[in-house]
């Protein structure tokens, strides 16, 4: 928890610094990088199941016909088998 709150903390007070100004850029990488750190968290997690992996880069919005889709699923099948 401490290194993610201070994360998210500091990326609250870059926010908050900027305000007034526009950067949609700055917004959407930090979106995709909070969505690949908890990919990596659910793939890190022997608990996690395939379902909820796959509805977690659905949520995303990425397609089963999408190259990263099939890239991220294949991750997924090399660390926790076809389960």
């Amino acid at each position: 928890m401490g290194k993610d709150y201070e994360r998210e903390l500091q990326d609250i007070r870059a926010e908050e610094s900027t305000r007034g100004t526009r950067q949609p850029k700055r917004a959407l990488s930090l979106e995709k990088e909070r969505w690949i750190r908890r990919l990596a968290a659910m793939m890190a997690n022997p608990n996690c199941d395939r379902e909820t992996f796959l509805e977690a880069i659905r949520e995303f919005g990425l397609t089963e016909q999408s190259d990263e889709y099939r890239q991220i699923l294949a991750l997924w099948r090399k660390r926790h088998g076809n389960a």
